[in-house]
């Protein structure tokens, strides 16, 4: 697990390998939850699935697309980030959190492969 952030901007990442595949969860903020599913498979087959009224598939397939890019693998990003009248700026620093989130996912997925050979 990955996180970033404090207290109410408090974003975490937890990534879990599905046979060949891969599912992250990101959640975080005042209510972890599930918002959105975003399924990738190749760069041009994203399907999102999102729960009513949640805008929280801008963070999944925004993750998606960076992820897949780095690892290459079909994933699947569970988000689910939730704040009580969050206004724009801490949305923004949501949304920064969640990036730094993948950005050290990545960075630690890097490094296991360079391990391994």
């Amino acid at each position: 697990m990955v996180s970033a952030g404090e207290g109410r901007y408090t974003v975490r990442l937890e990534s879990y390998n599905v046979g060949k595949d891969m599912l992250i969860v990101i959640t975080g903020g005042e209510e972890e939850h599930i918002g959105s599913a975003t399924l990738i498979e190749s760069k041009d087959h994203l399907q999102t699935m999102i729960k009513k009224g949640h805008q929280d598939h801008v963070v999944s397939e925004r993750m998606a697309n960076i992820i897949y890019d780095t690892i290459g693998k079909d994933l699947l990003v569970v988000c689910g980030i939730h704040i009580d009248d969050a206004s724009k700026e801490e949305i923004d620093i949501l949304v920064d959190n969640a990036q730094t989130c993948v950005d050290r996912f990545i960075s630690k997925e890097a490094d296991g492969r360079r391990k391994r050979f």
